[in-house]
Protein backbone atom coordinates (compact mmCIF):
# COMPACT_ATOMS: atom_id res chain seq x y z
CA UNK A 1 0.00 0.00 0.00
CA UNK A 2 1.60 3.39 -1.06
CA UNK A 3 0.59 6.45 0.99
CA UNK A 4 0.50 10.09 -0.77
CA UNK A 5 2.69 11.96 1.81
CA UNK A 6 2.36 15.37 1.75
CA UNK A 7 4.58 17.69 3.27
CA UNK A 8 3.65 20.24 5.72
CA UNK A 9 4.50 23.94 5.28
CA UNK A 10 6.13 25.17 8.08
CA UNK A 11 6.79 28.73 9.24
CA UNK A 12 10.79 28.02 8.19
CA UNK A 13 9.76 27.30 4.37
CA UNK A 14 7.47 30.31 3.86
CA UNK A 15 10.27 32.74 5.59
CA UNK A 16 12.79 30.94 3.27
CA UNK A 17 11.09 31.17 0.17
CA UNK A 18 10.03 35.39 1.07
CA UNK A 19 13.70 35.77 1.50
CA UNK A 20 14.12 34.75 -1.94
CA UNK A 21 10.99 35.60 -3.50
CA UNK A 22 11.39 38.84 -6.37
CA UNK A 23 15.43 38.73 -5.08
CA UNK A 24 17.77 38.64 -8.68
CA UNK A 25 20.95 38.46 -6.64
CA UNK A 26 21.33 35.01 -6.45
CA UNK A 27 22.06 34.94 -2.80
CA UNK A 28 23.95 31.64 -1.46
CA UNK A 29 22.37 29.97 1.29
CA UNK A 30 24.13 31.98 4.30
CA UNK A 31 23.06 35.20 2.61
CA UNK A 32 19.42 33.36 2.78
CA UNK A 33 20.05 32.12 6.18
CA UNK A 34 21.27 35.56 7.39
CA UNK A 35 17.91 36.90 5.77
CA UNK A 36 15.95 34.74 7.71
CA UNK A 37 17.38 35.19 11.13
CA UNK A 38 16.44 38.68 10.86
CA UNK A 39 12.93 37.59 11.33
CA UNK A 40 13.21 34.09 12.62
CA UNK A 41 16.36 34.60 15.39
CA UNK A 42 16.25 30.69 16.24
CA UNK A 43 16.54 28.92 12.63
CA UNK A 44 19.51 26.64 11.89
CA UNK A 45 21.59 26.99 8.83
CA UNK A 46 20.87 23.61 8.56
CA UNK A 47 16.72 24.08 8.53
CA UNK A 48 17.86 27.13 5.53
CA UNK A 49 19.86 24.34 3.70
CA UNK A 50 16.65 21.70 3.95
CA UNK A 51 14.43 24.05 3.39
CA UNK A 52 16.26 25.31 0.06
CA UNK A 53 16.86 21.75 -0.93
CA UNK A 54 13.13 21.44 -0.78
CA UNK A 55 11.82 24.57 -2.84
CA UNK A 56 14.34 23.40 -5.55
CA UNK A 57 12.80 20.12 -5.62
CA UNK A 58 9.24 21.72 -5.30
CA UNK A 59 10.19 23.68 -8.31
CA UNK A 60 9.96 26.75 -6.88
CA UNK A 61 13.24 28.04 -6.71
CA UNK A 62 16.69 26.88 -8.87
CA UNK A 63 19.62 26.21 -7.46
CA UNK A 64 22.61 27.56 -10.01
CA UNK A 65 26.60 27.44 -10.09
CA UNK A 66 28.79 29.44 -11.33
CA UNK A 67 31.78 28.05 -11.79
CA UNK A 68 33.24 28.40 -7.82
CA UNK A 69 31.04 25.07 -6.59
CA UNK A 70 28.78 27.24 -4.18
CA UNK A 71 25.15 26.56 -4.60
CA UNK A 72 23.38 29.89 -5.08
CA UNK A 73 19.62 29.97 -5.70
CA UNK A 74 16.96 31.62 -8.29
CA UNK A 75 13.48 32.08 -7.95
CA UNK A 76 13.48 33.17 -11.41
CA UNK A 77 11.78 29.78 -13.29
CA UNK A 78 11.82 31.15 -17.02
CA UNK A 79 14.97 30.15 -19.07
CA UNK A 80 17.49 32.97 -18.89
CA UNK A 81 21.43 33.40 -18.36
CA UNK A 82 23.69 35.13 -16.04
CA UNK A 83 26.32 38.03 -15.91
CA UNK A 84 28.58 37.88 -13.35
CA UNK A 85 31.20 40.29 -12.58
CA UNK A 86 34.60 39.25 -11.66
CA UNK A 87 35.13 41.98 -9.12
CA UNK A 88 32.49 42.37 -7.16
CA UNK A 89 30.86 38.69 -7.55
CA UNK A 90 27.42 40.17 -8.69
CA UNK A 91 25.07 38.22 -10.49
CA UNK A 92 22.62 39.94 -13.12
CA UNK A 93 19.60 38.03 -14.89
CA UNK A 94 20.39 38.60 -18.62
CA UNK A 95 17.64 37.77 -21.21
CA UNK A 96 19.55 37.23 -24.57
CA UNK A 97 17.68 35.96 -27.86
CA UNK A 98 18.96 32.74 -28.92
CA UNK A 99 18.75 32.51 -32.43
CA UNK A 100 19.97 29.09 -32.91
CA UNK A 101 19.43 25.97 -30.93
CA UNK A 102 22.51 24.48 -29.15
CA UNK A 103 23.36 21.14 -30.51
CA UNK A 104 24.33 18.68 -27.57
CA UNK A 105 24.28 15.71 -29.97
CA UNK A 106 28.29 15.37 -30.09
CA UNK A 107 27.70 14.82 -26.00
CA UNK A 108 25.02 12.68 -26.04
CA UNK A 109 26.94 10.22 -28.21
CA UNK A 110 29.35 10.38 -25.99
CA UNK A 111 27.08 9.09 -23.18
CA UNK A 112 26.31 12.03 -21.31
CA UNK A 113 23.04 12.88 -20.03
CA UNK A 114 21.66 16.96 -21.00
CA UNK A 115 19.49 17.85 -18.36
CA UNK A 116 20.00 21.87 -19.00
CA UNK A 117 22.08 24.31 -20.40
CA UNK A 118 22.35 27.73 -19.34
CA UNK A 119 25.47 30.66 -20.14
CA UNK A 120 27.54 32.57 -18.07
CA UNK A 121 28.75 35.90 -19.42
CA UNK A 122 31.98 37.00 -16.85
CA UNK A 123 33.16 40.78 -16.91
CA UNK A 124 32.30 43.60 -14.77
CA UNK A 125 29.56 45.42 -14.05
CA UNK A 126 29.11 48.97 -14.80
CA UNK A 127 29.83 50.40 -11.09
CA UNK A 128 33.07 48.22 -11.25
CA UNK A 129 33.79 49.40 -14.56
CA UNK A 130 33.64 52.74 -14.01
CA UNK A 131 35.73 52.60 -11.29
CA UNK A 132 38.70 50.66 -13.35
CA UNK A 133 37.96 53.41 -15.95
CA UNK A 134 38.62 56.02 -13.13
CA UNK A 135 41.27 54.56 -11.72
CA UNK A 136 43.07 54.62 -15.17
CA UNK A 137 42.58 57.82 -15.98
CA UNK A 138 43.33 59.62 -12.23
CA UNK A 139 46.76 57.50 -12.38
CA UNK A 140 50.34 58.56 -13.42
CA UNK A 141 51.84 56.68 -15.84
CA UNK A 142 54.78 54.39 -14.01
CA UNK A 143 57.56 56.14 -16.42
CA UNK A 144 56.14 59.80 -16.19
CA UNK A 145 55.42 62.12 -18.88
CA UNK A 146 57.48 61.47 -21.70
CA UNK A 147 60.22 64.65 -22.70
Amino acid sequence: MTRNIRKRTTRQLTAVYEALKGDHSHPSAEEVYRRVRKSSPRVSLGTVYRNLQRLTEEGKIRTVHFGDRSARYDPTLEDHDHFICHRCGRVEDIWLKRDRQMNVTPLVNKGFVVLEHSLAIHGLCPQCGQRRASRRRSSPTQHGPRT
